[in-house]
């Protein structure tokens, strides 16, 4: 039996614009492996799992977990950031960014601090 087809996607240099394109041209019984920085392996997972793909066809490995983007709670702004305190840049509060990670999202929580 041969191995399910695999598209790898280098989270470095892929845009989350060219995932549902890429995803487009894949068939019946295919995987999606993404690998990089956690930021955009999280934002690409996000963007597979909004054109379509499924949890069981996508695996990742992170290479580096220093940055992340945030959800804001408050006015569900996304930005990047490396602390675990962080100020929104759309509202202005003041948010603890939480350990929880939205797969919709494809960021952490900030709840307000």
């Amino acid at each position: 039996m041969d191995p399910a087809p695999c598209l790898v996607l280098d989270a470095a240099t892929v845009r989350v614009d060219d995932v549902g394109p890429a995803l487009a041209r894949l068939t019946t019984g295919w995987r999606l492996r993404i690998v990089g920085p956690q930021r955009e392996v999280l934002l690409l997972r996000a963007a597979a799992l909004a054109h379509g793909a499924l949890d069981a066809e996508i695996t990742v490995e992170v290479v580096d977990r220093d940055a992340r983007t945030v959800f804001c709670a408050h006015c569900h702004h996304l930005f990047p950031t490396s602390g675990g305190s962080v100020r929104c840049p759309g509202c202005g509060l003041a948010l603890r960014v939480a350990d929880h990670v939205s797969r919709r999202h494809g960021a952490y929580l900030g709840e307000p601090a």
